[in-house]
């Protein structure tokens, strides 16, 4: 078993609450772990037999582009289970930061984790 570990992609989503957010899609910043055999592509040294980490990261941008919607929570649990889907995996992990409100409420993140 193996792990690919994406850290920081950043993309944009539709997300929010407030008024301004409604409005205008906001950076955000997510990390994904995917857990997988390397078993075949450590025979063949094949990305045919693995995953493509560039085919998830385009894969997560669209997602959150195309995304719109209210919490982060729905957003993280959505977009976990669609790369579990699309991917071949025995586990996802994805961690989803919104910096937006960071300051402004005086804390050092804005985080979800969720799994499949």
């Amino acid at each position: 078993m193996g792990m690919i570990v994406l850290e920081d992609i950043e993309v944009m989503a539709r997300i929010g609450l407030l008024e301004d957010e409604l409005h205008a899609p906001q950076d955000l910043t997510l990390s994904v772990e995917i857990e997988h055999s390397f078993d075949r592509i450590s025979e063949t040294d094949d990305l045919a037999d693995g995953i493509d980490y560039r085919e998830v990261i385009e894969h997560v941008r669209a997602y959150c582009s195309a995304y719109d919607g209210k919490t982060i929570e729905r957003l993280a649990d959505l977009l976990c289970k669609s790369i579990k889907e699309k991917f071949p995996s025995e586990r996802v992990h994805l961690v989803l930061n919104k910096p937006r409100y960071v300051n402004k409420l005086g804390l050092s993140a804005i985080r979800v984790e969720v799994e499949h």
